[in-house]
């Protein structure tokens, strides 16, 4: 494909590059004004976390209600009370005892409210720097950097999955920083800081670590030891400091959690899209009610097989796409299998949270280089407005719509994500530039 000389010349970089400072800035700034006040409701966890062991109350920081999801634990409501309820909900903590214990050393001496502006900087400040960081790991030649940034701001500033994200506060948006740069040092060619950057994502959150699997693909085996042994490191100093008591309690939250399959708007994942269009095409009766629901096993005993299914599928995919992708130049290769996978992982997750794909939406302007550009701007149009925060959330709460037709939409795009990528790795891509 050959973009129009006026695209492909980058005679006027310097210039492109200050304009891209610019408009990144000036995002910043309207966006963190835009989410000051946003809830925060994901990242309140983590500061009552800190504060119940702060407190010498260990026993609340894995409290939960009855199904684990849909709201604040009731046992922390008279703590909440008494800090003034600086959040409209503060939802489960469902992160390992490490970062609880680190921050019961900052809850003594930094408010509630401090602590979500002072975090709320912190992620705008990431998630703009993001744009920077996917751009070095995946512009191709002939894209200007201005048209990157573009298309990525035009994304963040319309998406549900950014718009989640920041209204929550989630530390979804820490874990992505770190999970794009990691692979931005491994194409810089510092393997152990990537290895240790990535291994540090994972002991947040443990989804990210599926990304090694992209170390073992490029056969850079120094980043996947480094990333072993840092993620061995960080769980070694966890029982150490935190022990093994709240460690259990962990392991408790999460066998709960994946027992448990919510199927309400804002979980997105391929096993919820299937489960909505088989009830709706009278194949198999999921009980949902309008607001969705919190399917366990006991109650559906079909979730297992769809579970395992999916578990199976998602396999196949990874290794199709290893195999279409192998003979590719490296760094559309690995471009386009951090696009991938960064898909595949979010979709075929049984919880497959809206924010997962703030990674993916970062990494998707290099698929405007594989069309050509007659295409490209009306399947960049369509995807904007399908997946926007407007019609996502009005869709439901104005015009009255069923959400189960947004949800399998979104889901349905995703796929065709996939499509294009699998499309394009089939023929010769230009060397991105550097």
């Amino acid at each position: 494909m050959t973009w129009p000389a006026s695209v492909r010349s980058l005679d006027g970089e310097g210039a492109d590059r200050a304009i891209c400072l610019l408009l990144l800035v000036l995002w910043f700034a309207v966006t963190l004004a835009g989410h000051w006040q946003s809830p925060s409701s994901d990242l309140a966890p983590l500061y009552m976390a800190g504060w119940f062991l702060a407190e010498g109350r260990p026993d609340l920081v894995y409290a939960a209600p009855p199904l684990f999801f849909g709201g604040t634990p009731p046992a922390w409501k008279e703590t909440l009370d008494a800090l003034g309820n600086p959040w409209p909900h503060a939802f489960p903590y469902i992160y390992p005892p490490l970062w609880a214990k680190l921050l019961s050393y900052l809850t003594p001496l930094v408010g509630p409210v401090a602590f979500t502006k002072a975090v709320m900087v912190l992620h705008v400040a990431m998630l703009t720097a993001a744009v920077a960081i996917a751009a070095r790991l995946a512009r191709p030649s002939g894209m200007r950097p201005l048209i990157w940034v573009v298309i990525s701001l035009a994304l963040l500033q319309t998406s549900v999955f950014s718009e989640t994200a920041l209204h929550f506060n989630q530390p979804q948006i820490t874990v992505m920083f770190l999970t794009l740069l990691a692979f931005e040092r491994l194409q810089a060619g510092s393997d152990r800081t990537a290895g240790v950057l990535l291994g540090v994502a994972a002991a947040i959150k443990i989804l990210p670590g599926v990304f090694v699997l992209l170390f073992l693909f490029e056969r850079r085996w120094r980043a996947a030891a480094i990333f072993a042994a840092t993620v061995a490191g960080l769980v070694v100093l966890s029982f150490l400091v935190a022990g093994a008591g709240l460690h259990g309690d962990f392991l408790t939250a999460v066998d709960r959690i994946e027992n448990t399959l919510p199927v309400v708007p804002s979980n997105a994942s391929a096993q919820v899209s299937f489960l909505l269009a088989a009830d709706a095409l009278g194949l198999l009766s999921v009980p949902t009610t309008p607001a969705g629901a919190f399917l366990t096993t006991g109650e559906v005993p079909f979730l297992p097989v769809v579970a395992m299914a999916a578990r199976v599928l998602l396999v196949a995919l990874l290794a199709a796409f290893a195999f279409r992708l192998a003979p590719r130049d490296p760094f559309v290769r690995r471009a386009r299998s951090l696009l991938a996978l960064s898909v595949l992982i979010a979709l075929f997750s049984p919880v497959g949270w809206l924010h997962y794909y703030v990674i993916s939406l970062l990494l998707l302007p290099q698929l405007a280089a594989v069309m050509p550009p007659r295409l490209a701007l009306p399947a960049f149009v369509v995807f904007g407005a399908m997946t926007s925060s407007t019609l996502y959330i009005q869709s439901v709460l104005a015009f009255g719509w069923d959400w189960t037709i947004i949800n399998i939409a979104v889901s349905a795009l995703w796929f065709g994500v996939l499509f294009v990528i699998w499309r394009s790795a089939g023929h010769p891509a230009a060397v991105p530039a550097r």
